[in-house]
């Protein structure tokens, strides 16, 4: 699918005065994609567009919509300084849920993205029909490599030599990065709002305060979660086998994490992608993905018809 569909695609709403930037295409069960990264971070930045490469065969099978998170992309920087972090990222994409209407939801998460499905899961189960968790290393209890591979940045950060330098590093091979991935990014890397959100988690160290700070307490919290409940929703794991920040046996320890209490967790490890499995192997992710969303949907459908029969009797 070409760039210029997928922006035609484009909505816009407002959510308790935050004016919202998503994407929507297709017919039938809602699939919806959330990218990675947060608000403020000076070495990249993430839009909806970053699921281009998938969008079109999603929504060639179900009602596809990408979201811009709160700060990131073309959605409005939060309110006031104290809600830059985690936990209001999380509280603006269950209010464009529930404002999106529908569902219940498959949520396909990038990363940070992951790591909101899987706790909208815990507390809205019935709003969650599955969770994709993609490259899932801000949920997994394995090692982070980031601040390693990406400990000599060029200089200046949000440039388009710098964005680049970070795509490339943390992709399986750098042809990844492609024309439409870097007009993108030079794009939202451009907007005012983005330098604003940049300055605004500079200030006072709100970086480890709120983003660090928030995520942690959360991601203890749904450990102990998982180990006492499992997630209450099928679960898809995917993973680049080549991924330079967060290792593939990083996957293996979600699965191991996650499997115990909830046996329909599936693990998929793609050859040949880095942290962008789904920029780096369109077709394959597609495919895994659309596959498992089905038989999310079989399974669903036949526990009703259990439950309806057992009320029957």
């Amino acid at each position: 699918m070409a760039i210029e569909p997928m922006h035609s695609t484009a909505q816009t709403m407002l959510l308790d005065g935050i004016e919202t930037r998503y994407y929507s295409a297709g017919t039938g069960e809602t699939v919806v994609l959330l990218h990675n990264g947060h608000a403020g971070t000076s070495s990249e930045v993430a839009s909806s567009l970053m699921w281009h490469s998938v969008f079109g065969s999603f929504a060639a099978q179900f009602h596809v919509v990408a979201l811009d998170r709160l700060g990131q992309g073309r959605t409005a920087n939060p309110a006031g300084p104290e809600l830059y972090g985690h936990d209001a990222s999380a509280a603006h994409t269950l209010a464009f849920l529930k404002a999106l209407g529908g569902g219940p939801f498959h949520l396909v998460g990038h990363d940070e993205g992951a790591f909101i499905a899987a706790q909208l899961a815990f507390d809205h189960p019935d709003l969650i029909a599955s969770v994709t968790l993609v490259a899932a290393n801000t949920l997994t209890p394995g090692s982070d490599r980031r601040s390693i591979v990406l400990s000599d940045p060029v200089l200046p950060m949000l440039s388009p030599a710098s964005l680049r330098w970070h795509y490339e590093k943390t992709s399986c091979s750098h042809l990844a990065v492609s024309d439409v991935w870097m007009d993108e990014a030079t794009a939202v890397a451009s907007l005012e709002k983005t330098h604003d959100a940049v300055r605004v988690m500079a200030d006072e160290d709100r970086y480890l305060s709120q983003q660090v700070g928030q995520w942690n307490m959360r991601r203890a919290a749904m450990h102990r979660r998982i180990h006492a409940e499992g997630l209450p929703c099928p679960t898809l794991i995917v993973w680049g086998f080549d991924d330079p920040i967060a290792p593939f046996e990083n996957a293996r320890y979600l699965m191991e994490l996650l499997a115990v209490r909830q046996r329909d967790t599936e693990l998929r490890i793609f050859n040949a992608a880095g942290h962008f499995p789904h920029w780096e192997q369109p077709a394959a992710f597609s495919r895994a993905v659309t596959s498992f969303v089905a038989q999310a949907n079989a399974l669903a459908a036949a526990t009703q018809a259990r439950r309806s029969a057992k009320q029957a009797g």
